[in-house]
């Protein structure tokens, strides 16, 4: 049997509700790839008394708790058939959690964008950044706020801006869509063009220049298209106008789109989007889940 893309996926958990809103994407993913979920679970240290004996008491005390707490989730009767792990850690959670992952051959960190803080609780949004920033491994945020079944509609969307590093995205996206049984759809923003302040000879116009910039995009959709389309993934392509992370959540939000693939990093220059801040606005706007490839 062939290796699966993502074989080891890692879930980090606070304890709360909203940081378990990962738990069924992660399953979703495990029983299409064939892959094994780690649960971790980190004791924040910071706030612990600094007396030496006392430390030590309360991270027993908390290593008990926590290891209660990640049996009981590991004995759910969702998770039976799953290779599965449950590991706790101490210290700070965002560089807890990157550590892990490179020490550990981490395929996948799947996480919320939110959580619950108070006493052992993390604040997830900070942890969240943090982790997207640091780590080095692909990183999967869920929106706590989406209240659907993972992959219901069975849409991979992945923007791309014409560069090879955006195209690092497709790869992951064809290995998801295809475990998941999903439709694979190609995007590209253009960006309405500066007009002059002052007339320039041989300027067509804004309409014109856009016409030319769609084609233009198109055509290198789909030629990308081209070389996926012996493939068992269904996939089709769309050029939209706009700014690109709006253009790409809106896409997102009226295609019925259940996961983003894209890349960390893009190229930036005439016509191109800077990625690397096209990500992390989709991150914070978009309403499915998102999937950043580095």
């Amino acid at each position: 049997m062939e290796p699966s893309y993502f074989s080891r996926i890692l879930v980090p958990l606070d304890g709360s509700e909203l940081a378990e809103r990962t738990l069924a994407p992660a399953l979703a993913l495990s029983e299409a790839m064939t892959s094994k979920i780690i649960f971790l679970r980190v004791i924040e240290t910071s706030s612990l008394p600094r007396d030496p004996d006392m430390y030590q008491r309360m991270i027993e005390r908390y290593e008990s708790e926590v290891k209660y707490y990640l049996r009981s989730l590991q004995s759910r009767s969702l998770f039976s058939a799953i290779n599965t792990e449950s590991i706790t850690a101490a210290g700070r959670p965002a560089e807890s959690i990157i550590n892990y992952t490179q020490k550990n051959d981490v395929d996948l960190i799947v996480m919320s964008s939110q959580g619950r803080s108070g006493v052992g609780r993390w604040f997830f949004g900070s942890v969240a950044d943090r982790v997207l920033h640091g780590a080095t491994c692909d990183v999967l945020l869920i929106h706590p706020q989406v209240d659907i079944d993972p992959f219901s509609y069975k849409r991979i969307l992945v923007p791309l801006d014409g560069s090879s590093l955006a195209e690092q995205a497709l790869e992951p996206a064809f290995e998801l869509a295809k475990a998941v049984s999903a439709e694979l759809l190609l995007l590209r923003a253009v960006v309405l063009p500066l007009v002059p302040v002052e007339p320039v000879l041989g300027w067509q116009g804004t309409d014109a220049v856009m016409d030319t910039d769609g084609n233009e995009a198109r055509r290198y959709l789909l030629d990308v298209k081209r070389a996926l389309d012996k493939s068992p993934v269904p996939t089709n392509v769309d050029v939209v106008p706009g700014p690109a992370a709006n253009a790409i959540i809106d896409y997102a939000d009226g295609e019925e789109i259940d996961l983003i693939v894209m890349s960390s990093r893009g190229l930036s220059g005439i016509s191109r989007w800077v990625f690397g801040s096209v990500t992390e606005k989709v991150l914070r706007g978009a309403n499915c889940a998102t999937l950043v490839i580095r």
